[in-house]
C-alpha cells in the first residue's frame, strides 16, 4: 500500500495539509529516484458537528480569553486594507482564518469551501494557536472527554 499525503492546488501552488508528516515520510527514504502522482478528490463534506464545535467551543473560548487579556479591539485585513474594529465572535473568527492562511501559505481561507479533511485541519490549528499565544485550552468536543 502506498502512504496518501493529501493537499490542493491554490493559485498553481500545492499546498500539503500537514507538511510535517510527508516530510517525516521522506526522511526515512534512501537517496533516490522517485515520483509522485497528484489525483483529484471530491473531499468529504465538512461536517454540522465541525462547525458547532468550532463556533460553539473554539471561537468563544478564544473570544473570552482575549477580552481577558485586554484586548477590546483588532486589527484585520479587510479587503486591500488593514482596519482597526471592536472584538467581536465575528472579528475573532476572521482573524482566526486569516492568521491560518498566512500559516498556510494561502491568500484567505473559507470554511464554505472547505472539506471535512480541511476543516480538520483548520480546527487542529486554532487549538494549537489559541494554546501557544493565548495560554487557552480550548475545550474538548463533548463526548470526548474521558
Amino acid at each position: 500500500m502506498n502512504p496518501q499525503f493529501y493537499g490542493k492546488v491554490v493559485n498553481g501552488k500545492w499546498v500539503m495539509n500537514r507538511p510535517q508528516v510527508f516530510d517525516a515520510y521522506i526522511a526515512g527514504k534512501k537517496n533516490g529516484n522517485y515520483y509522485l502522482q497528484i489525483h483529484k478528490t471530491k473531499g468529504s463534506p465538512k461536517t454540522l458537528e465541525q462547525l458547532g464545535y468550532y463556533f460553539a467551543a473554539c471561537v468563544p473560548t478564544i473570544f473570552r480569553q482575549m477580552i481577558e487579556d485586554g484586548n477590546e479591539n483588532m486589527v484585520i485585513k479587510v479587503g486591500d486594507k488593514f482596519v482597526e474594529l471592536p472584538l467581536t465572535i465575528d472579528v475573532v473568527d476572521k482573524l482566526l482564518k486569516q492568521r491560518y492562511a498566512a500559516s498556510k501559505g494561502l491568500k484567505e481561507f473559507s470554511k464554505a469551501l472547505a472539506d471535512k479533511m480541511e476543516v480538520s485541519d483548520f480546527i487542529d490549528w486554532v487549538i494549537r494557536w489559541a494554546a501557544k499565544y493565548l495560554s487557552c485550552i480550548i475545550p474538548p468536543p463533548e463526548g470526548d472527554q474521558k
